[in-house]
């Protein structure tokens, strides 16, 4: 994050799911019914949570869409998804990333996920589409 906090930022995001959640010991899920759930399902908790955070500071989802297979590069780990999320500044995603209610709702993501991957690209080309 040492790059100017005014300028637009993208994450490429690749996404590998557990088969089923892993909640925590600390989770409100944890041991509950709630908790038995796919990792996938728990990653739709957290973009029914993180989607309004994005929005809410000028961001938005770019594109996701499942990824077919890697054709460069290691075979494993397999990524399910790759998504590109678009924010105006690097201050507003590190803003998101510190809220307290964006926070707690990162537990849905630890859960869902197996693996994940996110690079910070120069987010111009995608905020100055028209």
């Amino acid at each position: 994050m040492s790059l100017p906090a005014d300028d637009p930022v993208a994450a490429l995001n690749l996404f590998q799911f557990n088969a089923m959640a892993q909640y925590q010991s600390g989770d409100p899920e944890y041991g509950t019914p709630e908790a038995d759930v796919s990792g996938e399902e728990a990653y739709a908790r957290y973009s029914a949570i993180a989607g309004p955070f994005i929005t809410k500071l000028g961001g938005h989802v770019e594109f996701s869409t499942p990824v077919d297979q890697v054709v460069i590069g290691p075979e494993h780990p397999d990524w399910d998804i790759a998504a590109i999320m678009v924010f105006p500044t690097r201050r507003a995603f590190m803003e998101m990333l510190s809220d307290p209610e964006f926070q707690h709702a990162s537990r849905h993501r630890k859960a869902a996920l197996a693996n994940h991957c996110m690079l910070h690209l120069a987010g111009a080309p995608f905020s100055q589409k028209g």
